[in-house]
């Protein structure tokens, strides 16, 4: 029987610009060890991070990376707090600038990646791009949650002697004192 090839671990660092230059195309698996704010983020990163990495001169000679990564997640229903299995995937494309103010001259449907060096951080990259992925909230369908959706009673006190006989106190007896005085 045929096994799938084994994707190996991309490196945590590359050289973006000549990358670029060569239009090399790298795939592979991140490192979750290396996301340690996107697992601060879930419960638990739960299947591998794979990701394909396109480098690339984009239109009027621009330096791009398009990025197409996908991942699995356990992540709590912020309803009952159990958690719900979430698959995740990204699929954008980034401009490659030396710094913020490069940034700034990018049209405003790409998204800048700012590698103030000659190296970046593809593992942080990959990892902004899930964290931007991650809904803002997440419930289990309605069918699925463990917690009752349902209207709280509404509990009135039709009689004051059951407030005197349950020994509440009514906020409102010194106004009554006062009154027949």
């Amino acid at each position: 029987m045929l096994t799938p090839p084994q994707r190996s671990n991309l490196p945590q660092l590359v050289e973006p610009r000549r990358l670029v230059n060569q239009g090399v195309t790298l795939t592979g698996n991140i490192d979750r060890k290396l996301c340690v704010r996107f697992a601060d983020a879930v419960i638990e990163i739960s299947e591998p991070i794979e990701a394909e990495l396109i480098f690339d001169v984009a239109d009027q000679g621009r330096k791009v990376v398009h990025i197409i990564a996908s991942t699995t997640v356990l992540i709590a229903c912020q309803r009952c707090l159990e958690p719900i299995t979430l698959p995740l995937a990204i699929d954008t494309e980034l401009g490659i600038v030396w710094s913020e103010d490069e940034a700034k001259s990018l049209p405003k449907d790409l998204d800048p990646w700012v590698v103030e060096e000659e190296t970046g951080d593809i593992a942080a990259l990959v990892e902004d791009e899930f964290l931007l992925a991650l809904p803002f909230v997440t419930y289990h369908p309605e069918d699925q949650c463990s917690v009752v959706l349902s209207p709280a009673p509404i509990e009135t006190i039709e009689d004051e002697s059951l407030n005197k006989d349950e020994g509440i106190d009514n906020p409102f007896s010194i106004l009554e004192q006062l009154k027949k005085q």
